[in-house]
């Protein structure tokens, strides 16, 4: 893996299993399959505003590719089944909670949607765009998180293993043709920040301490 890996400023071992989505994060997790099935596995649900789905699979797109069309029919089979993925449809009232507010200039229709559900229905929002993160921070949404996290708490709770990462990092490679949208470095930044807390939980101390205390760092 890869040595210059970004900082990490989210926390493995907290992960909320119910989020509304955005399109890019859509995206990212189906990119893997694995990651897709172990986040089903842990019975991980994604709630996905009505304008979401139409950005992603109804709005025009020029020459997608041929990963783009095949995300976009497992997406269309997803919701139909209404398991991991469902769609919400929201009111103009629900989206004017964030329309309103000066931080959604710099955020995409699709964006304000995703967050305006994260309210409406109290669960977390998932969104790899940085930018959003950012804007949103001050709104009273419970946690705001990354398909990484994700990744991360999936192998902190041992739903993947280190030979999950490799697979899972060329499957997202493949289908995520854009070089710049790849989250790589940041699957590899939280995998390692799982590894290290696995350690960190396994030692003889740590198991003495009990889960009730915080094992980030060693005593003493």
């Amino acid at each position: 893996m890869g040595e210059d890996l970004p900082p990490v400023a989210l926390d493995v071992r907290n992960f909320k299993p119910g989020n509304s989505i955005d399109t890019c994060a859509i995206w990212n997790l189906l990119s893997s399959a694995r990651l897709t099935a172990a986040a089903r596995a842990r019975q991980c649900g994604f709630a996905v505003a009505g304008y979401v789905r139409f950005e992603a699979l109804d709005k025009p797109r020029t020459n997608p590719t041929p990963a783009e069309s095949t995300m976009q029919d497992e997406l269309r089979e997803k919701l139909s089944r209404g398991q991991e993925f469902r769609e919400v449809l929201l009111s103009v009232a629900d989206l004017a909670v964030v329309a309103r507010l000066p931080a959604s200039k710099g955020l995409g229709r699709g964006e304000i949607a995703a967050a305006a559900l994260a309210l409406k229905i109290r669960c977390a929002l998932l969104t790899d765009d940085q930018k959003a993160r950012k804007l949103l921070s001050g709104l009273a949404i419970n946690h705001i998180q990354t398909t990484p996290h994700l990744l991360g708490w999936l192998g902190y709770e041992g739903e993947l293993t280190d030979g999950d990462i490799p697979t899972i990092i060329a499957q997202h490679e493949e289908r995520i043709t854009h070089v710049p949208s790849r989250l790589t470095k940041f699957f590899e930044a939280m995998w390692r920040q799982a590894c290290l807390y696995l350690l960190i939980k396994n030692q003889p101390w740590a198991k003495e301490q009990g889960s009730s205390q915080n094992m980030s760092t060693p005593p003493g």
